[in-house]
C-alpha cells in the first residue's frame, strides 16, 4: 500500500476499468477519502506531483453497493469534471493501470514481468524486454474554405454528435503524411497549408492526438464508408452538431475557428 499525505494527495480510482469514483461533491478523493477503499485495491501506482498536491491512482474490482458514500461516474464524465489541470492526471491514471495489467507477462518469452521501482516499466528479466505504457500516435484536422468546415459523424456516434477527420498515424509515416493520407481515404479531399495547432492526450483508447488546420485544396467529398456515416460542408454558424466533450481538442478546434470567423466575416 502507497503510504501518503492525507491532506495534501488526490487519488484516482478506476473501477473496474469503466469508472472513477469521486466524491458526493464530484472532486477527487483524498487521502483520508481512500481509507476504507485500500482493502479492495487491485494496484496503485503514484503519478506525481502537481503544484503542492501528490497524485495516485489505484484500481478495484469491486460493485458500487460497496462504496454509497462515493459517486461511480464514467470516465469520459469524470475527465469532464477534472480541472485542465488534472485531466492529465486522469488520462495518466487510465493509462498506467492498463499498462501494469496488460504486461504481466513478457509478449515474446511469455515469462512474468517485473516492475522496475520508480518508473512505469516493466521488465522481462529472461530476454530484457521492457514495457511502457502505450501512447498512440493520432492526427484530427481541420479542414476550412472560407468560412465553411468539413464536419463528419461515424454510425458508432450518438445522435447529435458530429466531429472532425481524425486517424492514427502509420509505422514509419510522418505526421504531416498521416493527415493527407487520412483526409484523402475518409472523404476524399487535397488539402494545402496545414498547420500544426496543438495537442491533447487522450485515453480513447491511448492516444496522443497531435491538431491540425489545412485549406481545402481540390476535390469533392467521397466518403469511405468504412469508417464515415456522413460528411458535408457546413457554415461556422450552421453546424450540425458538436464533439461529444467539450474539452476535447477536436472542440477547441472548433471554437477556434468559430471566433476566427465570427471576427472575419462580421456584418
Amino acid at each position: 500500500m502507497i503510504q501518503t499525505s492525507q491532506d495534501k494527495s488526490c487519488w484516482l480510482i478506476i473501477q473496474n476499468n469503466d469508472s472513477v469514483l469521486l466524491s458526493k461533491n464530484n472532486t477527487l478523493l483524498n487521502g483520508n477519502d481512500i481509507a476504507c477503499l485500500s482493502a479492495y485495491f487491485t494496484r496503485s501506482f503514484q503519478l506525481g506531483m502537481l503544484k503542492d498536491t501528490e497524485y495516485f491512482c489505484a484500481e478495484i474490482h469491486a460493485k458500487q453497493s460497496a462504496f454509497n458514500e462515493f459517486n461511480a461516474v464514467s470516465l469520459r464524465q469524470a475527465l469532464s469534471l477534472l480541472t485542465p489541470d488534472e485531466y492529465g492526471m486522469g488520462v495518466k491514471a487510465y493509462s498506467v493501470i492498463n499498462w501494469d495489467k496488460n504486461h504481466q507477462f513478457c509478449g515474446r518469452c511469455g515469462a512474468r514481468t517485473i516492475h522496475q521501482n520508480k518508473h512505469f516499466e516493466r521488465t522481462c528479466l529472461s530476454c530484457r524486454i521492457s514495457f511502457f505504457p502505450r501512447i498512440s500516435p493520432s492526427i484530427i484536422v481541420l479542414i476550412h474554405k472560407g468560412d465553411q468546415l468539413v464536419m463528419a459523424r461515424s454510425s458508432h456516434f450518438s445522435a447529435g454528435i458530429y466531429g472532425l477527420i481524425a486517424g492514427f498515424v502509420e509505422a514509419g509515416e510522418s505526421l504531416e503524411n498521416a493527415v493527407h493520407r487520412e483526409v484523402k481515404e475518409e472523404i476524399g479531399l487535397e488539402i494545402k497549408n496545414l498547420s500544426y495547432f496543438g495537442s491533447q492526450p487522450w485515453p480513447f483508447p491511448d492516444s496522443l492526438m497531435l491538431a491540425f488546420t489545412a485549406e481545402y485544396a481540390s476535390g469533392d467529398l467521397v466518403i469511405d464508408k468504412n469508417e464515415i456515416e456522413e460528411a458535408g460542408w457546413y457554415r461556422y454558424d450552421n453546424l450540425p452538431g458538436r464533439p461529444s466533450m467539450a474539452i476535447s481538442i477536436a472542440s477547441t478546434l472548433l471554437d477556434n475557428f468559430i471566433n476566427v470567423c465570427q471576427e472575419k466575416y462580421k456584418y
